[in-house]
Order: C-alpha cells, then structure tokens, then sequence
C-alpha cells in the first residue's frame, strides 16, 4: 500500500507536469509572433517528455500516441505540411 500511494503520487505530478506542458506548447503553437524554430523545438521537446512518461509506464502506449498526434495535429495546421517535427 505504501508503494501504490508513492507512485500515486509520483504519476500525479507527472500528468500534471505534462498537461501543463500541452498548454504551454499550444500556447505557443498559437501565438502570432512565435518563429517557426521555436515552436519545433517545444514540440520536440513535449514530444520526448511524452516518450518518457510512456517509458516509465504513467501513461499507456496509444495515451502517449494519441497526445503526440494532437500536437503534430495543430502543428499542421499553423505552419502547413511541408516539415514536421521529428
């Protein structure tokens, strides 16, 4: 019982860490003033943070993909299809 309420914990602030994260890189994402460079390292960024929490099990294989693609998603849209972030 002791473990599960560590890992509890410690996924909680993980999930948070992320969404906060997923808010921070639309937000980004979104600004009218927010270089293209700039906006490809977040997602990068948000991209291998996710790969990570998927590594350490906080989140499942198709949450992690799924979070991934919604990115790429509004990415798309802003900036066209010419070059996506790896």
């Amino acid at each position: 019982m002791r473990q599960e309420a560590e890992s509890r914990d410690r996924n909680r602030a993980i999930r948070s860490y992320i969404r906060n994260l997923r808010k921070k890189t639309l937000a980004l994402i979104a600004a009218e003033d927010a270089k293209k460079e700039e906006v490809v390292q977040a997602v990068n960024f948000y991209k291998s943070q996710l790969d990570k929490t998927w590594a350490k099990g906080v989140f499942k294989r198709n949450k992690s993909s799924e979070l991934k693609s919604k990115i790429d998603n509004g990415f798309k849209k802003r900036f066209g299809e010419e070059k996506k972030p790896a």
